[in-house]
């Protein structure tokens, strides 16, 4: 089914599609023809076998792969002209019939979910979710061959990218569920998951049971179902797309059908039917996608029934759907379209396995805390440049500008598997860049730096540890001769006097920060932030002009960029603010620098006085929400980072310039689901 929706995609481009398909049983030939293709048909071979791999027909023998790629050189043959492109979708096929099909079509596209074998071949395309993604063909393909990987390449029916972002969230009651086990069923799954249902006695929820007329169980299926008025059962339908928008949940297998439940945020209990499904149900499982019952030769019906009656209790989880939603747009087919074509940026739509890309293919960067203010701005003044991903342990929380195939959700930096996960993520992306942008993440992604597989924008971790303490930063500064604001322990205070600044030694975004003006209200602010003391230091109230600046130096610890942003209004986060090239504010930064100097980039945030003194109350050892109007005025923190400052244009004693009074006004976008 998926090279008919991508033949059917492809002839939407201006593409004369034609099949080559053998009559073996379960063949889709009628299908082809009905949808408006040509088809060769091949012959039934006299002794049809199976392959390693179920249903498939075996071209294993040297006999029978060579016999299968002399016919179909004679059906190409006979369409009067050499193809384009020749696309190859059999599990047992390898390289030895690619080879000899060379002289036959320009170029060679191989689908393929299992990289159990070599292949010679120029593109190739694995839809899949499956652990360690980007290594998988690694050595089984030409060192020139494209590589389509991952979700981002999904061939779903068009319908599915129409309904991805109108089909709102399931949550709460179950009250429609549908069963589709595949096109074959041979261990009548469906039955089984039918039966299940059935013994639940529910005639408040409708059930949808779809299979095509061939099914070996479809009579047993229709006789379970007789008289009871709240099971509907549907064949041979052109696509679930209508009933998996309606369902609350489906029960089904592991194959393809699962990319369209997760473009959907259809959340799902699953069966495998083959082997080669269980590790791709087992990183479904893994990323919360799921709940996989088991294999078919382990779930019986009273696994399903019990699995069915918990999800009906408890009802179902909004962030569930939510997890499915974020990871499958539906746009796949499109993307591999215009990697056939040529259209496409081929380091946009071509990620290869770690390591192959060229020098000249665009940078792939990856921001986490893709929930972040900036994000949307980010993306849009970057992704012109770069291959621009973010990823945020809220899969809720992507802007509505980022596409879904750049959104990734992660772990929490609390979790075990953060690291892990994140490191994963890295390598099925192939980053060349990654940015970390929240503190709870800063210290795990810097201590563990050497094991990402790809650059960290991170300062070394001893700068990123002493910063993420207040206390800690502001010794360091105290012990570099540098002026800042007189800040003590709660505990131990003596010289701050009030009013003054009270907040926690750890902690971003002005969270449980306040002017406090007696020792009543430090001890009520205490209390209502449901803290310790000991968490929490006090500093000295500065009053004048607040700024946060942009600090960028290269992989060399040079100095390359800095960038003073004037805060007019903060909320937390800032609001209101415009870049501005003060020199006093500049030299003052890049003393600290100087007197610490680290690579990558951070923040300062700093008051400069009525006096014209400079004092930095706060280092923040990452980019921070402003970064996105650096940018806008020119600098390019990725570029100045990666490429040593050759980018630069160099002024202020070898400092890149920027836009002078550049001003940022942050607005809300608000999004209606349901």
């Amino acid at each position: 089914m998926r090279c008919l929706t991508l033949a059917s995609a492809l002839r939407e481009h201006g593409a004369a599609i034609s099949f080559i398909c053998r009559n073996h049983d379960g063949h889709l030939c009628h299908l082809i023809e009905k949808r408006g293709f040509s088809v060769s048909r091949l012959s039934t071979p006299r002794a049809e076998t199976q392959g390693k791999h179920r249903s498939t027909y075996a071209v294993c023998s040297a006999s029978s792969w060579q016999e299968d790629a002399e016919q179909t050189r004679a059906a190409i043959g006979a369409l009067g002209v050499e193809p384009d492109w020749l696309v190859v979708d059999h599990y047992n096929l390898d390289q030895r019939w690619e080879s000899a099909l060379r002289t036959s079509a320009d170029r060679i596209m191989v689908i393929d979910d299992l990289a159990d074998r070599k292949h010679d071949c120029d593109l190739l395309l694995d839809q899949n979710l499956v652990g360690h993604l980007s290594t998988r063909y690694v050595g089984k393909v030409p060192a020139t061959c494209g590589v389509l990987l991952g979700l981002s390449y999904a061939l779903l029916q068009p319908i599915y990218a129409e309904l991805h972002d109108r089909v709102p969230p399931r949550d709460g009651a179950v009250r429609r569920i549908l069963v589709f086990m595949g096109g074959a069923d041979q261990d009548n799954l469906t039955g089984r998951a039918l039966a299940a249902f059935l013994s639940l006695d529910r005639p408040d929820i409708d059930v949808d049971v779809v299979f095509p007329t061939g099914s070996p169980c479809a009579q047993a299926v229709r006789e379970q179902a007789a008289g009871h008025a709240n099971v509907h059962l549907h064949c041979d339908l052109p696509t679930l797309a209508p009933l998996m928008a309606q369902a609350d949940v489906a029960i089904g297998a592991a194959g393809a059908t699962s990319w369209e439940r997760l473009c959907l945020g259809l959340p799902a209990l699953v069966i495998t039917a083959a082997d080669h499904q269980r590790p791709l149900a087992d990183e479904q499982q893994r990323r919360g996608l799921i709940r996989w019952l088991g294999h078919h030769d382990q779930v019986t019906e009273s696994t399903v029934k019990q699995a069915l009656e918990e999800l009906i209790e408890q009802g179902l989880d909004v962030k569930w759907s939510n997890r499915c939603h974020a990871t499958v747009d539906g746009r796949g087919v499109q993307r591999v379209c215009e990697a056939l074509s040529g259209g496409a940026d081929t380091a946009e739509v071509s990620p290869r396995p770690i390591g192959s890309r060229s020098p000249q293919a665009r940078k792939r960067l990856l921001f986490t805390g893709g929930g972040g203010a900036s994000s949307e701005a980010l993306h849009r003044l970057l992704c012109g440049r770069y291959d621009v991903h973010f990823a945020d342990a809220d899969p809720e929380a992507k802007p509505y500008s980022v596409p879904s195939h750049s959104w990734h959700p992660i772990p929490l930096a609390s979790a075990p598997a953060f690291v892990e996960e994140l490191g994963r993520l890295c390598h099925e992306l192939d980053v060349d860049l990654l940015v970390p942008g929240v503190d709870e993440e800063l210290l795990p992604i810097s201590q563990a730096r050497d094991v990402m597989a790809c650059e960290v924008l991170l300062p070394p971790t001893e700068f990123v540890k002493t910063h993420l303490d207040k206390l800690a930063s502001h010794s360091l500064l105290r012990a570099l001769r540098l002026p800042t604001p007189e800040t003590e322990s709660l505990r131990e205070r003596q010289c701050v006097t009030f009013p003054c600044v009270v907040k926690p030694r750890q902690g971003r975004g002005s969270r449980d920060v306040a002017i406090v003006h007696s020792e009543h209200e430090l001890r009520a602010h205490i209390v209502l932030c449901r803290r310790q003391p000991d968490d929490f230091i006090v500093q000295e109230l500065l009053q004048g002009q607040e700024y946060t600046v942009m600090m960028v130096a290269d992989r060399t610890s040079h100095l390359r960029a800095v960038v003073p942003v004037k805060v007019s209004v903060k909320r937390g986060i800032t609001l209101r603010a415009e870049t501005d090239r003060d020199e006093t504010v500049i030299a003052a930064c890049a003393a600290i620098h100087a007197a610490h100097p680290v690579i990558g980039c951070f923040n300062i945030q700093l008051m400069k006085t009525e006096a014209g003194d400079v004092k930095p109350f706060e280092i923040n050892p990452r980019i921070s929400t402003t970064t996105c109007l650096a940018l806008a005025a020119g600098v390019d923190f990725v570029d100045v980072y990666l490429s040593s400052g050759q980018a630069t244009n160099p002024i202020m004693s070898g400092l890149a310039s920027f836009r002078d009074h550049l001003r940022l006004k942050r607005s809300w976008h608000n999004e209606f689901l349901g």
